[in-house]
């Protein structure tokens, strides 16, 4: 059965400082690298038909090291959906900071599918495009493995469209850096083979 491998971009800076980091377009660290790495040798031998990747550089520099570690000779497709939430209100800032200093309104952001918060993009807003996408590879792409390489909430929003999930619910699973999710469709429908596995789990796959 064909896999959409959902990944995560490896670990940036930032995200080592724990940084909400948003549409700020932040580059991996020597780690997000390494990691990348190891998600190409899982990748690797399973005939990938299609790449595509938020166009910032964090992800298109991931996407960039699966290609180049697995022999992908095409263009990798960047797709403006796929970048990140706008959450400018709090960029720069860790969780703590968040909740001290936009207490109200984050909570509101994270609760509320159709939040109105000026400096965040809702989650409803991001749920759609993301979906928007995913069902356009669904036709396109049918019975092809394809890799989207995006972030922690744009990707995490597209699976809980998936799951049928609404907020806060989308925040009972988390989407690890580097991180592998799979998505299979089968009879018209879609559906979650498996999710958050990073590199150490990686072994526990080998029959997928």
């Amino acid at each position: 059965m064909a896999c959409i491998y959902l990944v995560r971009h490896g670990s940036t800076e930032w995200n080592e400082r724990q940084l909400w980091q948003g549409v700020v377009d932040t580059e991996l660290s020597e780690k997000g690298r390494i990691q990348a790495k190891a998600i190409a040798r899982f990748l690797k031998g399973k005939e990938i038909s299609k790449i595509f990747s938020s166009p910032m550089r964090r992800a298109f520099e991931t996407a960039g090291i699966i290609a180049q570690e697995i022999g992908y000779k095409w263009d990798i497709v960047t797709d403006f959906r796929l970048r990140e939430c706008e959450i400018r209100l709090w960029n720069g800032k860790n969780f703590e900071q968040v909740l001290s200093d936009h207490h109200d309104v984050f909570n509101e952001w994270r609760t509320n599918l159709f939040s109105n918060v000026e400096g965040a993009e809702s989650l409803g807003s991001v749920q759609e495009r993301m979906y928007n996408f995913l069902q356009e590879i669904v036709v396109h792409y049918p019975n092809e493995n394809v890799i989207i390489v995006s972030h922690a909430i744009a990707l995490r929003m597209l699976i809980a469209k998936v799951l049928g999930l609404m907020p806060p619910a989308h925040l009972n699973f988390g989407l690890d850096n580097a991180s592998l999710s799979c998505l299979v469709a089968k009879d018209g429908n879609l559906r979650v083979k498996f999710l958050n596995v990073t590199s150490e789990d990686f072994p526990l796959l080998s029959q997928f």
